[in-house]
């Protein structure tokens, strides 16, 4: 065998464990690339079903919800499609079920000026409007979301924001009514009453504005008479001196 010959035989081997390895290592890259995709997407998923999961069903409207539920069924079919695992599958269906489930319109709770009942869960609510807020903004500038839309959930989250404020606004009232009487805080009613009247676009507040209606007339009603009260004793009082000419 020649020199030549066997010169040419090592190229060749050369050459094909140069392929080998190229292959290899692309078969790597798209292995890892794959893998990063996985932990992006599912990363996405967790961040999205946190925020669909505790975000408060009075407040969760149908834009919302919407928004939410496209955003992780475009995701978990991606992850199906990279890795159409039994485990990714039931989870899937797990989240279809979940969106899937009817719930019945969460009303304001009847006899109560406020949403929620204690001042730890309206900053609960507080917190996942904000988590919310960043969530529109992130999409945003990712291209995951157009503008319009993003606007217009940034503009509905800045709302609910304002009306979970005035829920502990209407808390501080109702102890500083128990501790100084209704004189010194019907003004704060009143206040509460016209900030949730000009968030009220589509009546979803009607039963809130009610409520908090009916008590101010109830206040109103309740200082006129101690006014009355206050008026004939200060009569008696001067009648009285009057006869003794106090």
């Amino acid at each position: 065998m020649s020199p030549t010959y066997i010169a040419v035989i090592i190229l060749l081997g050369v050459a094909v464990l140069a392929g080998i390895g190229l292959i290899a290592q692309d078969i790597e890259n798209k292995k890892r690339e794959r893998n990063l995709k996985l932990i992006a997407l599912k990363t996405a998923i967790r961040r999205a079903s946190h925020l669909f999961e505790s975000f408060p069903p009075i407040l969760l409207s149908s834009d919302i919800k919407n928004l939410l539920y496209k955003y992780l069924e475009v995701r978990w079919n991606a992850v199906i499609e990279l890795e159409n695992s039994e485990s990714n599958r039931q989870q899937q269906t797990a989240f279809q079920a979940m969106a899937a489930s009817t719930q019945e319109a969460i009303l304001h709770p009847a006899g109560s000026l406020t949403i929620f009942s204690s001042s730890n869960e309206a900053s609960r609510a507080l917190g996942i409007i904000k988590e919310f807020a960043q969530f529109i903004a992130d999409i945003k500038n990712k291209g995951e979301i157009n503008a319009a839309t993003a606007e217009h959930l940034t503009k509905e989250a800045k709302r609910l924001y304002v009306r979970v404020e005035v829920d502990f606004d209407l808390m501080n009232a109702v102890e500083t009514e128990k501790s100084q009487g209704p004189e010194v805080v019907i003004h704060q009613y009143r206040n509460c009453f016209n900030k949730l009247q000009d968030l009220n676009f589509n009546q979803i507040l009607d039963r809130q504005l009610y409520e908090i209606r009916t008590h101010m007339t109830q206040l109103a009603e309740e200082i006129d008479q101690r006014n009355e009260e206050k008026r004939i004793a200060e009569e008696k009082e001067q009648e009285s001196g009057k006869k003794f000419h106090f």
